[in-house]
């Protein structure tokens, strides 16, 4: 057989006669090449039934059988068989797509199925926020120029080429521990913040902090967190950096951590990666967490520590939705607040849960699309309302 000859050539005919020419030769069918060559004749036998009829061809099925397949990859590889593998999937893939493509080219009568309706398609979110200053003055941060954006109080504010805010202390003896300013996102907007300790600060969509102007005076650093942040905070052992939420109070010397306090979510979620917090709720209960764990508040009762899925949480930090197991009513939530739209439900629900990982870069149809491969959910966008169709 020509060695040359790729599985994934888009002539897969051509490749079944080969191959069936080659098993009537003297030629001799590798191991691998006998699998492949087995895989191409249920893809033939199966398109022929699905020209039939529609219902003959279960798509999703097929989709099920080639999941199974690629979980069965990682555990095969280890084996060295990687050849037989990647082969194997790559018939399969091409089941699917022929089988797609048989179904969509046939004149026989099909019964009607849901589909994705997309009456406009919507931007992902961006790199903004608003900066409110002590005196009221609002700086809308994705129109401000970079450099110099105010001077208050002995500090300066600039925005960096990447777009970063950044707070500078020229006079600590000005009295600019008691200007108390806010950086806020709306749906669909994230930033990052360089608090004028050095600390660090990615806030989410939805969500504000306020900070002092200057920390220099002050013998804690406190801010206070609305929605979601993810905090590295300087080192300075003397001055304990202290965030508020409307459910508890994290202290912390220097350190790596996540704060999830959206309202919707009747509970606020700290993760750490680095270092060491305490954890404290309006009962003045006290928790230490460690690297790799996560605490949950929620109003009423006592504070759990459990394990933390870190690739989960900070998925919004680096650029993609993560779902692990997520109902589609978690899911819409993150991609509501990204997205800026209205949400509703229509039908009963399936139950099924979603995972995956998917950019954040993407337009909203492209993100629809992926999650409705299964046929238990269908969207319908019209304006920035999205309806669910279960």
């Amino acid at each position: 057989m020509d060695k040359n000859l790729s599985p994934f050539t888009p002539d897969w005919n051509q490749l079944l006669d080969k191959l069936e020419a080659d098993e009537q030769s003297p030629n001799f069918l590798s191991a691998d090449e006998q699998v492949l060559l087995a895989e191409l004749r249920a893809i033939r036998d199966e398109s022929a039934d699905a020209l039939k009829t529609y219902s003959t061809f279960n798509t999703d099925k097929k989709w099920e059988e080639l999941k199974a397949q690629i979980a069965v990859t990682s555990a095969v590889r280890n084996r060295g068989k990687l050849r037989k593998l990647w082969i194997s999937i790559a018939a399969a893939a091409v089941l699917i797509i022929i089988g797609g493509s048989l179904i969509y080219h046939s004149n026989q009568p099909q019964p009607q199925k849901l589909v994705n309706i997309i009456r406009n398609d919507i931007a992902p979110g961006k790199n903004t926020a608003t900066l409110t200053l002590d005196n009221g003055k609002k700086i809308v941060l994705s129109a401000a120029n970079e450099g110099q954006l105010a001077s208050e109080a002995g500090i300066l504010i600039s925005k960096t080429a990447d777009g970063q805010v950044v707070y500078t202390v020229k006079d600590d003896q000005m009295a600019a521990g008691t200007h108390i300013h806010t950086l806020s996102t709306a749906m669909g907007e994230t930033y990052r913040l360089r608090l004028p300790d050095q600390s660090e600060v990615w806030l989410n969509a939805s969500s504000s902090i306020k900070f002092p102007a200057s920390f220099a005076s002050a013998k804690l650093r406190e801010v206070e967190l609305t929605g979601e942040a993810y905090f590295e905070i300087a080192k300075d052992k003397t001055h304990p950096f202290i965030v508020k939420t409307n459910l508890q109070e994290v202290q912390v010397l220097g350190t790596h951590f996540n704060i999830n306090s959206y309202a919707d979510h009747q509970k606020t979620v700290t993760t750490l990666l680095e270092g060491s917090v305490q954890v404290s709720d309006h009962a003045e209960q006290g928790k230490i967490i460690k690297p790799g764990e996560q605490s949950i508040v929620q109003d009423g009762q006592p504070i759990t520590v459990a394990p933390a899925d870190i690739k989960n949480v900070m998925a919004w930090k680096n650029g993609y939705f993560r779902f692990r197991n997520e109902s589609i009513e978690d899911v819409m939530a993150k991609i509501m607040r990204w997205y800026d739209i209205e949400v509703v439900y229509i039908g009963k629900g399936s139950g099924e849960l979603f995972n995956g990982n998917i950019s954040l870069h993407k337009n909203i149809s492209e993100v629809l699309n992926m999650l409705s491969y299964s046929n238990d959910v269908k969207f319908k966008v019209e304006g920035r309302r999205v309806t669910v169709i279960q």
